[in-house]
């Protein structure tokens, strides 16, 4: 991970405010498309970012519970980078219903 210019921690809690509003947002239907775009290129910033994570931790002294640690990252980078798959694959159907005139 290259050194940001501010903390990880800030950075994360960053994402998780944004996440929670988007959660609670109205999203327009006409900007589903671009939003749905931004959504997936995060999903796959995330999931870099837990693979990252994983390779440092199982560089480490081998325990047990990090061994488990670097397992449940990994699941859940491959979690990520799946949702972002998923998403990334709807996206004329996304530009298709957003040109819809009547919703």
């Amino acid at each position: 991970m290259a050194d940001a210019a501010l903390p990880a921690t800030v950075v994360t809690a960053h994402l998780a405010t944004c996440a929670e509003t988007l959660a609670g947002a109205e999203l327009p239907i006409a900007d589903m498309a671009e939003a749905v775009d931004d959504i997936v290129a995060g999903q796959e910033h995330i999931a870099t970012a837990l693979r990252t994570l994983a390779g440092r931790l199982a560089r480490g002294p081998v325990t047990e519970e990090r061994a488990a640690l670097v397992e449940v990252l990994r699941a859940a980078a491959a979690a990520s980078s799946h949702a972002a798959e998923a998403l990334a694959a709807g996206g004329q159907l996304f530009e298709s219903v957003a040109n819809e005139t009547t919703f």
